[in-house]
């Protein structure tokens, strides 16, 4: 998640622990949203594999002089 570290839910011995994000000493409990959360990165997850998959399908191609920067774009 960038900068921010997502911590999941205990399960078991300690169910009142809900998931959290948490970035430079803040925290963000996701006691309502946790589930739908997790979802949510697992799709994101199975898209960016999809993505990288395809990519690697994708020729090669050349790139005109001063089109671009050289850098890879961030999806």
């Amino acid at each position: 998640m960038g900068k921010w570290t997502y911590t999941p839910g205990s399960t078991g011995w300690a169910p009142d622990t809900s998931a959290t994000l948490q970035h430079e000493g803040q925290e963000v409990g996701l006691h309502y949203s946790s589930s739908i959360f997790e979802d949510f990165l697992e799709a994101m997850c199975r898209i960016q594999n999809e993505f990288n998959l395809r990519s690697q399908e994708v020729a090669p191609f050349t790139t005109p002089v001063g089109d671009c920067s050289g850098q890879m774009s961030r999806v």
